[in-house]
């Protein structure tokens, strides 16, 4: 009776190696936010992982290359997020607001690769070797700002002298602050509340004062 063969090991499947992968980048989000790129180690990653040293390298061959691809998935889950936000029906302001929830939501469903986008920048900026790799990387965030903005300057909703990167410039370091601020908060409701609180300053209302009939102006 003829024994039937065995199959040798193969390849992890193509599903298989992006599920990897993805552990990874989820773990390198997690770890580079929290040490930072120096002091984060390339053998806590692939333990975080749930991978050996070996395997991490089989798909990023250095520690440079692995925050790059890092930074970039964060990017993209952040630029989902406000895109699809900024792409809902109204005007600038409304969809500026819609942003800003988009932004609590994220931090909430993805705090590690949220937080880590919020700072990779400065990474970049004070590490060459990621500058040289990064040069032109992460511009989704302003561009989107800057689209909202300009939209809302030609349909009249903003003042048409508005210093639109000046203001694309605030609203991304005020849209990382809050990613960053919401783990120094007690509770869920109290990022809602700062939340809500840099709505109402998009409106204009956060420093009004109501008057004696109790309506806003």
């Amino acid at each position: 009776m003829a024994v039937p063969r065995r199959r040798r090991a193969g390849r992890p499947s193509a599903a298989a190696s992006a599920a990897t992968r993805e552990r990874i980048l989820r773990a390198a989000c997690e770890r580079f936010a929290a040490s930072g790129y120096g002091r984060a180690r390339n053998q806590e990653i692939a333990a975080a992982a749930g991978v050996t040293s070996a395997a991490l390298y089989h798909y990023y061959d250095s520690k440079a290359e692995l925050f790059a691809a890092a930074w970039r998935y964060g990017l993209a889950l952040v630029s989902r997020a406000y895109g699809g936000a900024a792409a809902e029906p109204g005007g600038a302001v409304d969809r500026l607001c819609a942003v800003v929830e988009a932004n609590v939501a994220l931090n909430r469903a993805h705090p590690c690769p949220a937080d880590f986008s919020a700072s990779a920048p400065l990474e970049v900026m004070r590490n060459p070797e990621l500058a040289e790799r990064l040069a032109c990387t992460g511009t989704e965030v302003p561009d989107l700002f800057r689209g909202v903005l300009e939209s809302g300057v030609r349909s009249g909703e903003l003042p048409p002298d508005l210093a639109v990167e000046t203001v694309v410039r605030l609203v991304t370091a005020a849209s990382y602050g809050l990613t960053w601020f919401h783990g120094l908060l007690a509770s869920p409701a109290e990022h809602d509340e700062v939340m809500r609180a840099f709505q109402a300053l998009l409106r204009g209302r956060l420093l009004q004062r109501d008057d004696p009939k109790g309506e806003r102006p």
